[in-house]
């Protein structure tokens, strides 16, 4: 069952969609194993990418 239109997408599942998309490599499957539409995973992955990069830069 899909989740409800406007559920609130966790920090848990941001860095699950991140997580599967680097072992997956499609958004669609993603979206498909977390009951999330395709471009809920897209965002939420560049989000988390973004912050990664950021946190890197800093970092080093």
């Amino acid at each position: 069952m899909a989740k409800a239109k406007g559920t609130r997408v966790t920090t848990r599942e941001k860095k699950r969609m991140w997580e599967l998309y680097q072992l997956l490599g499609s958004y669609k499957l993603v979206a498909k194993k977390m009951k999330r539409s395709p471009d809920t995973v897209s965002k939420y992955v560049s989000e988390y990418e973004t912050a990664l990069q950021v946190a890197h830069s800093i970092l080093n």
